[in-house]
């Protein structure tokens, strides 16, 4: 009977750990095309799970614990672009979904980005861009002309914007992500969440 009891306890309080060290991330979708989706396949390639997706709603999924993942997700209607922290944790935990329509140089339509949530420059450093006027949001668009809204912000916030080619090729998508999501984290820092009150849009790529 103690042995019985034993092993319970022992069960029991595994399962405790098991559910104290699990992820909860969420995925969002963002659609920046006309077209709805049809069907798309969500896929944790670490662990080999695959989901079947027929809404852009966003949804959870459960991980066993933090760390390094790779996410993928693939539609026949868009070329889809996947980034999400580096290493998921309970802080840093959603995995945004961005989708495109297809082109015809795209190869497969699908590309996963993990984006480092690392600050590399010092505030001091990134207060110096300020100064200097060349710390600045990445957009990519049709056209070269600026948002009033971020007109605005620039004189509030000292952070400008610059528009590069509507083409967004995977590095440019890359570089584009990480440098947005260093300056919201500064902002962020700095002034909690109340500056996004300011900007009409969210910068592009941007995880919060």
């Amino acid at each position: 009977m103690k042995k019985i009891f034993l092993t319970l306890l022992v069960a029991f309080t595994w399962s405790l750990e098991t559910i104290a060290s699990e992820i909860t991330a969420t995925v969002v979708f963002e659609n920046l095309t006309s077209q709805e989706l049809v069907k798309g396949e969500f896929e944790v390639v670490e662990l080999n799970q695959k989901t079947e997706i027929f809404t852009l709603e966003s949804f959870e999924i459960k991980l066993p614990e933090s760390g390094k993942y790779h996410f993928r997700f693939e539609s026949d209607d868009f070329t889809a672009y996947t980034f999400y922290p580096t290493r998921i944790n309970k802080r840093n935990n959603v995995i945004t979904v961005r989708l495109v329509e297809k082109s015809g140089f795209r190869t497969n339509g699908i590309f996963s980005f993990p984006i480092n949530l690392e600050i590399e420059l010092s505030d001091e450093q990134i207060e110096q861009k300020i100064a200097e006027g060349s710390l600045n949001f990445i957009m990519h668009g049709l056209d070269s002309s600026i948002p009033e809204n971020y007109l605005n912000f620039k004189e509030k916030y000292g952070v400008g914007l610059i528009k590069e080619n509507c083409v967004i090729d995977p590095l440019s998508f890359k570089r584009a992500s990480e440098n947005n999501q260093l300056i919201v984290n500064y902002l962020t820092n700095k002034y909690g969440e109340e500056w996004l009150a300011d900007l009409n849009e969210k910068p592009f790529g941007v995880i919060l």
